[in-house]
This record gives C-alpha cells, sequence and structure tokens, in this order.
C-alpha cells in the first residue's frame, strides 16, 4: 500500500462496538431511535468513514493531505455517538453533521482523479454520507424531515454506493479479472437515478410511492449483481474464490430478499411492523454485516502490516499470516447458520424475539476472535520473537 491511514483501525472499532451496542438496545428499546443511532450511523456509518480514509488516497497514488483532519473527524464522530446514546440527541445530531461534512470536504479535496468509477461512486457516497447526518440534524432540531429519510440517504446514498464502487474494484483485481468499463458507468449512473428517485419518494413520505420505486433499486442491484456473477462463472483462471469474495457474494443474497420485505412493508401497512424487521434484519444485519465482514478482513491486516511491520526487516511475517484464513471460511459458515436463526426468532412474537440478539452475538464475538484477537496475537508473536 502505498498510503497507510492510521486512523481506520479506530473507525472500525468504533464501528464493531456501535454493532454490539445496538444488539442490547434490542433487548431493552427494540427498534427505537438509540437502536437505528448505533446501528446507521454508529456501525455503518464509522466503518464507511474508515475505509474510505484509507481507499481514497490509494485510488489517488498520494498521501492524505491534512491527514490530522482525520482524528478530529473520529473525535468528533466519537463524542456525537455519546451524546446520542445518552439522550442529548440535539447536540449530539449537530455534532455528527459537523464532522461528517468535515470528512465530506476533506475525502473531496484529496481527490484530483475522479475519472476511475470507483472513485466517482466513494465521492458521492461520502456526500451522501453527510447528507443523512444534516437530514438527522434537521429531523431531530426542526422536524423538517423525517427519521426514514436520514436513514435511506445512509442506507440506499451512502452505504449502497460505497459497496458497489468498491466490489466492481475489488472483486476483478482479486480475481485477476477486467470488468468492462462502460456497464461500470452505466451501473454508476443508474444508482444515481434510482437513488434520487428514492429518496425523493422518502422525502415525500409516500409509502405507494416508495414501493414502486424501489423496484428501480431493486433492478440496479441485481444488474450489478449480474456483472459480478457474470465475472465470477466466466473467469479465465479457475484459481479458487479469495475468502473476501466469497463474503461479499454471501452478502449480496440477503439484499434483494431484504429489499422485497421494506417494498412490502411500505405497501402493506397492516403488516409493517414484522415486515420492516424481517427488512432491517436482512439488510443491515445481513448484507451489509456480512459485507463489512469480508472489507474488515481484507483491510485491517494490510494496514496494520503495513503501520506495525513492514519496518521489522526480516522478523516481519507475510500479510496473509495477519489473517485467520483457515477460520474466516468455517465463521462464515457458523456465521450464516446463527444468522438464519437470528432472523427466525427476531420474527417471534415478544418475548421471545428479544432472544435473538444473543444467537447475533455469537457472531460478533467468533468475527472479532479471527480478525482483531488474531491479529494481535500475531503482534505480540513478532514482538516477542
Amino acid at each position: 500500500m502505498f498510503y497507510v491511514s492510521k486512523v481506520s483501525p479506530f473507525f472500525f472499532l468504533v464501528g464493531i462496538v456501535s454493532l454490539v451496542l445496538s444488539l442490547f438496545m434490542k433487548l431493552v428499546d427494540t427498534h427505537g431511535f438509540i437502536f437505528f443511532t448505533l446501528l446507521v450511523f454508529g456501525f455503518v456509518g464509522s466503518v464507511l468513514i474508515g475505509a474510505m480514509y484509507q481507499i481514497v488516497p490509494n485510488s489517488q497514488n498520494r498521501k492524505l493531505s491534512w491527514h490530522r483532519v482525520s482524528y478530529g473527524v473520529l473525535g468528533g464522530v466519537l463524542l456525537s455517538l455519546i451524546l446520542l446514546y445518552f439522550g442529548h440527541l440535539k447536540t449530539g445530531s449537530i455534532i455528527l453533521s459537523l464532522s461528517y461534512c468535515l470528512f465530506l470536504l476533506h475525502i473531496v479535496l484529496n481527490i484530483k482523479n475522479w475519472m476511475p468509477v470507483t472513485v466517482k461512486f466513494l465521492g458521492v457516497s461520502a456526500l451522501y454520507l453527510a447528507l443523512s447526518s444534516v437530514f438527522l440534524a434537521l429531523h431531530l432540531n426542526y422536524g423538517f424531515v423525517s427519521l426514514q429519510l436520514a436513514i435511506h440517504t445512509l442506507t440506499l446514498g451512502a452505504m449502497l454506493n460505497a459497496v458497489y464502487g468498491v466490489e466492481i474494484a475489488w472483486i476483478p483485481m482479486l480475481l485477476m479479472e477486467t470488468l468492462n468499463v462502460r456497464k461500470a458507468r452505466m451501473l454508476f449512473y443508474l444508482k444515481q437515478a434510482s437513488t434520487l428517485a428514492m429518496l425523493f419518494s422518502f422525502f415525500l413520505m409516500d409509502y405507494r410511492l416508495i414501493s414502486i420505486v424501489a423496484l428501480a433499486e431493486l433492478a440496479v442491484f441485481l444488474y450489478f449483481g449480474h456483472l459480478m456473477f457474470f465475472l465470477i462463472k466466466h473467469r479465465r483462471m479457475p484459481s479458487p474464490i479469495p475468502n473476501v469474495v466469497k463474503a461479499f457474494l454471501l452478502a449480496l443474497i440477503f439484499l434483494p430478499v431484504g429489499f422485497i420485505f421494506g417494498m412490502l412493508s411500505a405497501g402493506m401497512p397492516q403488516a409493517l411492523h414484522k415486515l420492516y424487521i424481517l427488512h432491517i434484519d436482512l439488510v443491515l444485519y445481513g448484507f451489509t454485516a456480512f459485507t463489512i465482514f469480508g472489507g474488515i478482513t481484507h483491510l485491517l491486516p494490510r494496514i496494520v502490516w503495513n503501520w506495525k511491520l513492514a519496518h521489522l526487516k526480516g522478523k516481519a511475517p507475510p500479510i496473509n499470516e495477519l489473517v485467520n484464513e483457515k477460520g474466516f471460511i468455517p465463521f462464515l459458515e457458523r456465521a450464516v447458520l446463527l444468522f438464519v436463526l437470528f432472523v427466525a426468532v427476531d420474527s417471534l412474537p415478544s418475548p421471545l424475539s428479544s432472544l435473538s440478539p444473543l444467537l447475533y452475538i455469537v457472531i460478533v464475538g467468533d468475527f472479532i476472535r479471527i480478525t482483531f484477537l488474531h491479529l494481535i496475537r500475531k503482534i505480540r508473536e513478532v514482538n516477542n520473537s
């Protein structure tokens, strides 16, 4: 790696802690405001920022300018999440918005080459991330817009743009294949059109319109999935598929089903509660979390190796030893089984549904064991040798 973001691991850690806290909130305040804040802005938003601080400078083949700003963003995000968690909603939302807007400005000023499609996706993702925090502040301080608009600006806008942008770069690279640039550009423009239509529908809070326009968003995802699976099916080198790609492909299975439940919840008010629980579980705890599991497993060891170990001539282990490759696939297999049980139990009537977070906490604990704890153990072995 040309540039190593030393702040990214801390954003990843904030994200994982927020994910765990969101599960505890499900036990005491099922799907309340703090739950959504931790899951969407704490977990997804923090991981997106950490990933972009690592990926964007390397996409430009240059170091991050004014890198100390990234620590200011981290401090602002952490302070805002603490304030929001303890009920200081207005102040916390304003600090979060300022932090996300500072991040947007920082990232945009560091992008000199906008030609790659991945860079376009990430730039738009950073814009939607900032907009989502602005909408959250407007909702909490003035009631101008809905909470749903703020949440879906981050998920549909920031998260999906980042996922599409990163995966159309990483999957071909890891498979040593090439993706048709024209089709990638078409995906970008189709995604922007569908997302704007969706967010306009949430601005109006017209549930019938939301359920109709969601078909376009689903169609864009299916086009993206077609590009990825076609690339894999017709790859020229029949080498084993890397673990991170397997995690990405597994995650893709959950998204269309989550989309469908979201569309049904918008069009069927009588079944809203049960359907939107399934929507949240499949989109955020399923697609998003499993994608992030794969992304962190790929990024974190490379960041730490270049930061902490690259200078140790003759003592630094290969990067692949910092990744528990043998344990990752068994982890995915266990995680899928536990996730299916999690969704099934979460669909049961209360109080049985309150047992579902316990199943998912096992998934997160297993992930921490094979990534963060494995990495710490390897570093200690090097330092003690």
